[in-house]
């Protein structure tokens, strides 16, 4: 019997290892367009977007009247819950996720010098971009959001226990076929 403890217990603790939950970052590609403004790029969250999550960074190119190809660069939420931009004129939560995607505070990013807040307007029920560039103009405009989350190419840390306990198993089995 004591032939079976040690692949017994590599076995237990790799099914350990593969029920545990693995970190659900969630990467996105994203794009939308409206009357002449047009953005496209990837972010990611911490979460899976079925819940609000919050966005960890975001890549990308922004183009409208004033800024053609724009690279992004998110504006970091300094704590938890709803910010507001260095200059006063937005207010944000970088969250992504749920039944909206966007908030009515949103994900606030900038395109060069120029801020740009995409959000929920909850009046109008639609997604707006606002722009702000260097203290001169507001702009708002309604788009259309797309985004698709990427599935991961890279195996999670459970599917490599499940490979080991197998492989312990195929072991201990062909160990105990030598002995008998």
């Amino acid at each position: 019997m004591k032939k079976y403890h040690a692949p017994l217990a590599a076995a237990v603790t790799a099914l350990a290892l593969a029920a545990a939950p693995a970190r659900a970052d969630t990467l996105w590609h994203f794009s939308y367009a409206g009357a002449g403004v047009a953005a496209s790029g990837s972010f990611e969250t911490l979460g899976d977007g079925s819940t609000p999550s919050l966005v960890e960074w975001i890549s990308g190119t922004y183009s409208d009247g004033t800024t053609v190809n724009g690279a992004l660069s998110l504006v970091p939420t300094t704590h938890p819950g709803v910010n507001d931009s260095a200059d006063g004129f937005y207010t944000y939560d970088n969250l992504f996720g749920g039944p909206t995607r966007v908030s009515a505070d949103g994900l606030l990013f900038l395109a060069g010098t120029q801020e740009i807040d995409l959000y929920l307007d909850d009046v109008l029920g639609i997604t707006n971009v606002t722009t702000y560039d260097n203290g001169v103009t507001f702009n708002y405009t309604a788009v259309n959001l797309t985004a698709v989350p990427v599935v991961p190419v890279v195996p999670e840390p459970g599917a490599f226990a499940m490979l080991l306990a197998g492989l312990g198993v195929l072991g201990a089995v062909r160990r105990q076929r030598k002995s008998a």
